[in-house]
């Protein structure tokens, strides 16, 4: 894959969300045709109000504003961390803690949905929107957090959309 795509993205620079195009999405497009006669304004919310509960919201709450461990100067989704796979990675990268924090809060797009149906084919643009929505949520949960400090927030392509965030400063 081209990976001419692959750009670092400042803190301030990460500004919302375009409007999201449903044709990306071909479940949604399915339960549109199905339900329009009783809904005639279909939407994502009543989508959502048809497919989805209360533990969905609530995970993908998380995801998109999730909780971050800080460790040595390190600031890491709590999710990826872990005392040894930490230290690890410290005497991998020879203690660069900027390197230690792209590494472990590094996500994979596709890897976040492995129950996806195998009969449906979204977009590259689909998986792009996911992308900048996580950046966009995780920036504000990372200025809530730590107000202080700056990121930078990493968007690659190889084994499809993988996003990242390091701080911006070095220690």
């Amino acid at each position: 894959m081209d990976n001419s795509m692959d750009k670092d993205i400042p803190m301030e620079n990460v500004q919302g969300l375009p409007p999201l195009d449903t044709s990306m999405l071909p479940i949604f497009q399915r339960y549109k045709v199905e339900n329009e006669p009783w809904i005639p304004d279909f939407d994502t919310w009543s989508y959502l109000n048809l497919r989805a509960d209360f533990d969905l919201a609530a995970a993908f709450a998380k995801m998109f504003w999730p909780d971050f461990v800080e460790v040595d100067g390190c600031v890491i989704l709590q999710r990826n961390y872990s005392p040894e796979a930490f230290a690890e990675w410290m005497q991998r990268y020879d203690g660069d803690r900027r390197a230690v924090e792209s590494m472990l809060n590094h996500v994979h797009i596709w890897d976040l949905f492995l129950n996806s149906p195998k009969d449906v084919t979204y977009s590259a643009q689909l998986y792009e929107f996911l992308a900048h929505a996580l950046i966009y949520g995780w920036k504000q949960a990372l200025q809530d957090k730590h107000p202080e400090k700056r990121f930078v927030f990493t968007l690659r392509h190889g084994y499809g959309p993988e996003i990242s965030f390091r701080q911006a400063d070095q220690v």
